[in-house]
């Protein structure tokens, strides 16, 4: 949205109020890359019709509604039941070739139940330096493995995630976990 009203709004600013419905109008007419369909599409069945001057006709009298409306109504139901199928059929597909495209670059890791790793967390805190930032966090313990490339890990305190196999290590010193385990239970009772 910011993007678009980007290109249209005046150097000072100010009149990106108006430009709002125009920029939405143009994003519920676009056709979403993964279901094929405009949302407005969707939701009523139909692309949108932009009024012009041959197309402002004289609204039609109730007799004439009444007598297109049941016709009008079956198509549209059948016109939205196909654009739902299509849609989820869309998404599943979509969904099976974003993760065929992530586990591509998935690394082979063959981690065991109670191996100690290392979890990455690229994310910095606000104002933290970046010569001080460690994004390798831990050590955690793999609970379980719960398919080819997620595993469930628990930290000291024992609270559990799950996460894929790209953000694991394994800690070149087993005992870590023991030593660190141990340093937590002096504090606290200190």
């Amino acid at each position: 949205m910011n993007q678009g009203l980007s290109h249209y709004v005046n150097a000072s600013g100010t009149n990106w109020d108006t430009l709002v419905p125009f920029c939405l109008m143009a994003y519920r007419a676009t056709p979403h890359g993964t279901s094929g369909y405009s949302p407005y599409y969707l939701l009523h069945g139909r692309e949108i019709i932009l009024p012009t001057s041959q197309e402002l006709w004289a609204k039609l009298s109730p007799d004439v509604r009444e007598s297109e409306c049941g016709h009008g109504l079956e198509n549209l139901k059948s016109t939205l039941k196909t654009a739902y199928k299509s849609v989820r059929e869309n998404n599943d597909k979509s969904h099976v070739s974003n993760k065929t495209y992530f586990d591509r670059r998935g690394k082979e890791r063959n981690l065991k139940t109670g191996d100690i790793v290392y979890l990455f967390s690229p994310a910095k805190k606000p104002g933290q330096s970046s010569k001080f930032w460690k994004p390798w966090t831990g050590p955690f313990k793999v609970v379980a493995r719960l398919s080819r490339r997620n595993y469930r890990i628990r930290n000291l305190r024992g609270k559990g995630t799950v996460v894929h196999v790209n953000r694991l290590k394994q800690a070149y010193k087993q005992g870590i976990w023991k030593e660190k385990g141990r340093k937590d239970v002096t504090e606290s009772s200190g």
